[in-house]
C-alpha cells in the first residue's frame, strides 16, 4: 500500500499537472492528448475514473470517481479537497447527475458497438428501513448478455442519480422480465428516479 506521505505528493503533483493544463482543457474538451494524459495522471492515484462534463454554459466540472466502490468514496473526497481554483471548472468526488436523455453508444460483451436507450426502462423500487433501496427494473434494446445489461444500467443510474447517491442509496437491483400484478401499478419510468427517491427520503 502506498505510504501517505508518497499519496499525498502524487495528489500535490496531480493538481499542479491539472493547474497548468485547465486553460488549454477548457478551451476544448475533446483534445484527444489532454484526455489521454488525463488517464494517465489519474491511474497514478489509484484505480479511479473521472468525467469531464458541463456544469452550464460557461463552467465545466470534472469528477475524480470512485468508479462505483464505495470504500473509495472518502480517497476521492480527500483528492479534490485538495483541488486547485481553476478558471471554468469545478471539481467533484463522483459523477454528479446528467442533465440527459438517456441515451448512448456503448461496447457489448463481443465488443460490438450497441445503442442503448433508456427513454422506456422502468423499475419497481422498494425501500428498506435505513432509507435505502432495492430496485426491479425491466429494460429492453439492450443488445449483449447479462454482464452488459448490468454495466448499461450502472451508467443509466449513475446518469440519473449521480454516483453517490447510486453508490450509498441502492443496495440492490434485480432483472425482471414479466411482471407480477402488484407490480404493474407501482411502474415508474426510470427517467424518473432521482425525483421518485427524493420525494421518499424527504
Amino acid at each position: 500500500m502506498m505510504k501517505e506521505k508518497d499519496l499525498n505528493a502524487r495528489i500535490r503533483k496531480f493538481w499542479k499537472w491539472f493547474e497548468s493544463i485547465s486553460d488549454d482543457l477548457f478551451e476544448n474538451v475533446t483534445r484527444r492528448d489532454l484526455l489521454d494524459q488525463i488517464d494517465t495522471h489519474v491511474s497514478l492515484l489509484g484505480k479511479l475514473d473521472w468525467e469531464i462534463g458541463p456544469v452550464d454554459k460557461s463552467n465545466y466540472y470534472f469528477a475524480i470517481s470512485p468508479n462505483l466502490d464505495d470504500k473509495k468514496l472518502e480517497f476521492t473526497m480527500e483528492i479534490v479537497s485538495s483541488a486547485p481554483i481553476c478558471r471554468g471548472w469545478k471539481f467533484f468526488s463522483s459523477k454528479p447527475p446528467k442533465e440527459w436523455e438517456g441515451k448512448w453508444e456503448m461496447k457489448n460483451e463481443k465488443n460490438e458497438d450497441i445503442f442503448v436507450d433508456t427513454t422506456d426502462w422502468e423499475y419497481v423500487l422498494y425501500q428498506f428501513e435505513d432509507n435505502t433501496f432495492a430496485m426491479d427494473i425491466l429494460i429492453d434494446g439492450v443488445d449483449g448478455d447479462l454482464n452488459t445489461h448490468r454495466l448499461a444500467v450502472d451508467i443509466a443510474l449513475t446518469g440519473y442519480l449521480g454516483e453517490e447517491k447510486f453508490m450509498t442509496l441502492i443496495r440492490d437491483i434485480q432483472f425482471i422480465t414479466e411482471l407480477k400484478n402488484e407490480q404493474i401499478n407501482r411502474l415508474t419510468k426510470l427517467r424518473h428516479i432521482l425525483k421518485h427517491i427524493d420525494s421518499i427520503s424527504s
